[in-house]
């Protein structure tokens, strides 16, 4: 699944997770890649164990280091930036297009078209619903707004950077 991070001043990382296998039902080890201009800059693995309800991680399957305990979090705090954390998709507004724009971040399938030309939104609303590496991803509105126009049909292929609906 791919994760954007952004700061404040709209610089990103991406993280793409590659691989995930299943070594027992208290081992796993997860492949991932940071990505820059869609270029692998830098490919990691780590393991992550459960022992007595504790969670604990490795990078050799060697030396182990305990986790905080956590939800799926929605920002980072880096050295010196924070990080708003996007799971899936980018919000509109911040994918290079207009704030009323949504672009297809990845290669994907449409499965569910949510919305109507005409119909009106709120920021936070799911429009459509895009399939994009074996994962369902909900594709919000980054506004407040009326669907302009939808320019994309249930059961299309995308590529990369598609307009697939304006709200305006």
């Amino acid at each position: 699944m791919r994760t954007y991070l952004i700061d404040s001043e709209k610089n990103e990382l991406i993280v793409d997770l590659t691989k995930t296998i299943r070594h027992s039902s208290s081992l796993v080890e997860f492949e991932y890649s940071t990505l820059e201009d869609n270029k692998i800059i830098d490919t990691r693995r780590v393991f992550v164990r459960q022992l007595a309800g504790q969670y604990f991680t490795s990078t050799d399957n060697i030396r182990w280091e305990k986790m905080a305990r956590q939800q799926l979090p929605t920002e980072l705090l880096n050295v010196d930036r924070v990080f708003k954390l996007y799971y899936g998709f980018k919000p509109s507004g911040l994918a290079g297009g207009g704030q009323g724009e949504l672009l297809s971040q990845m290669p994907g399938k449409v499965v569910k078209i949510l919305v109507n030309e005409g119909d009106e939104v709120k920021k936070g609303d799911t429009l459509l619903i895009l399939e994009a590496m074996k994962m369902e991803n909900e594709i919000k509105s980054g506004t407040d707004g009326v669907v302009k126009s939808v320019q994309v049909q249930e059961g299309q292929v995308l590529d990369a950077g598609v307009l697939m609906m304006e709200v305006e």
